[in-house]
This record gives structure tokens, C-alpha cells and sequence, in this order.
């Protein structure tokens, strides 16, 4: 496996510590120009799959962004989070943090 792919697999797998599966990653340019990805997400418990637009590369957000920025998507969309897993992830996210 390369060095990009394990960076993507933990994107991933930060979606799975909040419940979630991960689908697709489209990446676009916008009208503007600006690149941007596009992570398609199912919730498992009511089978519900959603687009989110990071409007970034993953990798140019830090992971609590990049998770922060799920969390917005699937609320406007009717989504959400439990409590426990979030505070899970946003614990892992800062020991992984302080590891770097």
C-alpha cells in the first residue's frame, strides 16, 4: 500500500469511529476553479446516503476539520451523530494530534 493510500484510510476510517460508511470520493473543480471533494456517505441505521462537499482536499484539512465538516453536512441533511461516537472520534483525533 502506498503512503497517499494510507492517508486516505484514515479519513475513512475517522467516518467509521462515528458510525458512518464511507461510499465514494469524487474530487471536482468548482465554477470558480477552487478543487474540492466530494465524500458520499451512508448511515447505516437508516440506510440514508448523502453527498458532503468538504469544498477542500481532505488532506488540507486537519482531521477535527475534516470531521467537523461531516458532522454539518449530515445535520443539514437530517443526520446525526451520536454523542458517545463523536466524543470518541474528537478524543482520538487529539491523541493522534499530539502523536505527530
Amino acid at each position: 500500500m502506498s503512503g497517499r493510500s494510507k492517508i486516505y484510510t484514515k479519513y475513512k476510517a475517522l467516518i467509521e469511529m462515528v458510525n458512518l460508511r464511507q461510499l465514494d470520493v469524487y474530487r471536482i473543480s468548482k465554477e470558480d476553479g477552487k478543487p474540492s471533494e466530494i465524500v458520499r456517505i451512508m448511515d447505516p441505521s437508516t440506510m440514508k446516503v448523502i453527498n458532503i462537499d468538504l469544498n477542500a482536499y481532505r488532506e488540507s484539512l486537519s482531521y477535527s476539520e475534516f470531521l467537523r465538516k461531516i458532522r454539518e453536512g449530515l445535520e443539514k441533511n437530517g443526520i446525526s451523530i451520536n454523542d458517545m461516537a463523536w466524543s470518541n472520534a474528537m478524543k482520538a483525533v487529539e491523541a493522534i494530534g499530539k502523536e505527530a
